[in-house]
């Protein structure tokens, strides 16, 4: 596999999941189910798409040093804020465990 053909793929991948969670958002319910819907795009779909940017032939160095910070910040970051938000929602649902 060429690396041109790795980075359409990732790129694609991370692109079409980051568009499914968008087109769910209008069928979902209440703030932890808007949540629960969003999540993949900051654990698994920007990843793939910083990794597909990052392979292309155009990138260099210094792109691929920014877009590694960007996708090691989304994917140390993105789990949790997701999850503190889900929290606050429960909590503010009155349904605080």
């Amino acid at each position: 596999m060429s690396l041109d053909l790795l980075a359409d793929a990732l790129t694609w991948a991370g692109t079409a999941l980051a568009v499914a969670a968008g087109l769910r958002l209008p069928f979902t319910r209440g703030a932890a189910g808007r949540l629960h819907a969003v999540a993949p795009v900051t654990v698994l779909a920007a990843p793939l798409l910083i990794a597909g940017l990052a392979l292309r032939p155009w990138s260099s160095w210094h792109d691929v040093a920014k877009l590694a910070v960007i996708a090691v910040l989304l994917a140390a970051t993105g789990p949790a804020t997701v999850s503190t938000a889900g929290q606050a929602v429960q909590r503010a649902a009155g349904r605080s465990e």
